[in-house]
Parts: C-alpha cells; structure tokens; sequence
C-alpha cells in the first residue's frame, strides 16, 4: 500500500543570514529600552498635564476675553512632551524587541533608530524655529531700544 500523498523531505530549521546579536549585546539594548521606557512614560504624563494645564489656560482666557498666549505655548509644550513620549516609547519597544526576538535584530534596529531620527527631526525644527524667532524679538527689542 503506497502513502497517500508525495514524499516531502523535512523541513530544515529556518536560519536567518541577519547579524543576531550576543547575549551581552541584547542586555545592553535591554537596559537601553528599560531607561527609554520611563523617560516615555515621563514624557507622555508630563505631556498629559500640560494637556490639562493648556484646557485650562483656554477656559481663564475666554473668560477674560482674551491673553491667548499662555495657551499657545502649553499647547505647544504638551504637542512636544507628546510627541516626544510616544516617540521614545516606539523606539524603546523595538530596542527591546532586538533583546527578545531571534532573526529579526537588524529590522528591530533600524525600526529604533528611524523613531529616533523621526524625534530628533522635531527636535531640530524646533530648534532652529525658536533660534529664528529669537533673533527676530532680539531684532525687533534693539530697534525699538535705539528709537527711544
């Protein structure tokens, strides 16, 4: 009596041409998503309480008619903490994933690393915006200074 079915060969165990990384290396990206982990969770509450200082701030200038600039600038702190935060969260998951997954550590990696530039992009608009704005009040305060 034949088998119903061809005869198929085993399967070989899958290994990947990927770098995988050491023990010793994988604890080091372990630690690295640890301290990731908190600064995110900082930075997504402090966002969170600038949310809420920001409704405020919005409620009190209504009320008075007017003074829309505090509101602005809180709304722009918690847009950044925010932004920052789950930023910092994305990359550190994948930082730790490097730590727990087999045959994937060069994808996890540059996963981490593409949140990371996506974060210092923000941060170095930001910067350079508020260097910009910076010269211009600077401009504008020696102006009115040397018409008095």
């Amino acid at each position: 009596m034949s088998s119903p079915g061809p005869d198929i060969p085993p399967m070989k165990e899958y290994k990947s041409a990927q770098y995988e990384f050491n023990d010793e290396q994988n604890r080091q990206f372990s630690a690295l998503a640890d301290a990731m982990q908190v600064v995110a969770g900082l930075m997504q509450l402090l966002g969170l309480a600038f949310v809420v200082l920001c409704a405020l701030a919005v409620t009190s200038a209504i009320q008075a008619g007017g003074g829309y600039g505090p509101p602005i600038g809180l709304g722009c702190a918690a847009l950044l903490c925010l932004c920052i935060g789950f930023w910092t969260g994305g990359s550190a998951s994948s930082f730790r994933k490097i730590a727990e997954t087999k045959n994937e550590d060069i994808w996890h990696l540059m996963n981490a690393l593409g949140q990371l530039q996506n974060m210092y992009g923000l941060l170095r608009t930001i910067i350079l915006g508020s260097l910009v704005l910076s010269i211009v009040a600077l401009t504008l305060i020696a102006i009115t200074l040397a018409g008095k």
